[in-house]
């Protein structure tokens, strides 16, 4: 059994569950997890599957993964419209039909599961997505959103020895919080205005708690946390695009913290780029994408004071678009 002082495995713990959450560097590839307003952004059924793993000098494991699946109601109509209307003479009978709000107009459902592993913290959670798109003019739309979900963490303590069980208050404390679980309902919203090439939004995460079990073991995990979260898309030439983004988050008690990115994508097939989040990591991104089938990388250098417990990030998503009857090109943001 491994043997180490309990409280600075809690004080590491803490840092790491309420900094990271579920969050991962490609967050740009899930955003409806991020922003429940993109939920049914895309005219078709999209995917997702992903693992993040670090490892440490501390022999921790330290991983994190989430399955997730969004889609647009009556989608099947709007790309029908959209396939007739390249048959036509005119072209701009095409992008009419585009800017007609009737198809700008639409609802999109999904949902995703999250796992996370840190050491002896696990958590578990599970939420449904809901979007409604609205188009306020020629060019933009405003989706407001929201997601509802169910959250289970709980502390393995098998394997574990802490030096004096009998009369350590601080981790008996924690073995009688509910034998170290606790479990919670949540709800938060999301807001963005988008165009093509462009979109701002702006989301909450853990807006609206209600525990069903558990005192005192994961307070540190507790409290509001907002997101600001903006990207574009940038042609180049006929083979060359960019696609800068950036996310902020603040939270009461650890302040602001943001990260950047910036990917360019060659023929449509091959992304490359970087990413940096000040005072924490820098990432090296790549990616293959095709109408169908998405591969994206990313391998975080880590920066901060825990560098020792982060080193060597590595993050893999998977994404298939299904139902996409019509081929339309994935959205590169």
């Amino acid at each position: 059994m491994k043997r180490f002082c309990f409280w600075m495995l809690c004080m590491v713990l803490s840092y790491q569950v309420r900094s990271q959450e579920s969050d991962f560097t490609q967050y740009y590839l899930n955003l409806p997890s991020v922003n429940p307003g993109f939920t049914g952004i895309n005219e078709y059924m999209d995917v997702r599957s992903g693992v993040r793993e670090g490892w440490n000098n501390f022999g921790i494991k330290n991983n994190n993964g989430y399955f997730s699946a969004y889609t647009a109601l009556g989608n099947a109509n709007r790309s029908g419209r959209k396939n007739n209307s390249l048959r036509t003479s005119n072209p701009t009978v095409f992008d009419a039909i585009q800017s007609d709000s009737k198809f700008r107009r639409r609802m999109g459902v999904g949902g995703v599961v999250i796992q996370r592993t840190v050491g002896p913290y696990k958590a578990f959670a599970v939420s449904a997505n809901f979007a409604y798109h609205l188009p306020v003019s020629t060019r933009f739309s405003l989706a407001l959103g929201t997601n509802a979900g169910y959250r289970n963490q709980r502390i393995d303590f098998s394997g574990l020895e802490v030096r004096d069980e009998v009369n350590d208050d601080f981790y008996n404390q924690l073995k009688t919080a509910n034998q170290g679980t606790q479990n919670t309902l949540n709800m938060d919203f999301g807001v963005l205005l988008y165009s093509k090439r462009f979109y701002f939004g702006a989301s909450s995460s853990n807006l609206v708690a209600e525990k069903l079990s558990g005192e005192f073991l994961f307070d540190m995990n507790e409290g509001t946390r907002y997101r600001v979260q903006t990207g574009a898309f940038l042609p180049l030439t006929d083979e060359l695009a960019l696609s800068p983004a950036c996310m902020a988050s603040f939270a009461e008690g650890y302040g602001l913290k943001w990260s950047a990115t910036m990917r360019m994508r060659y023929k449509e097939l091959l992304i490359v780029g970087a990413g940096l989040e000040p005072d924490s990591k820098v990432s090296v991104l790549l990616g293959l994408t095709t109408q169908t089938l998405s591969i994206g990388y990313a391998y975080d250098i880590y920066t901060s004071s825990l560098v020792n417990f982060n080193a060597n990030t590595h993050e893999i998503v998977v994404g298939l678009t299904l139902f996409n009857k019509y081929r339309l090109t994935p959205r590169f943001w």
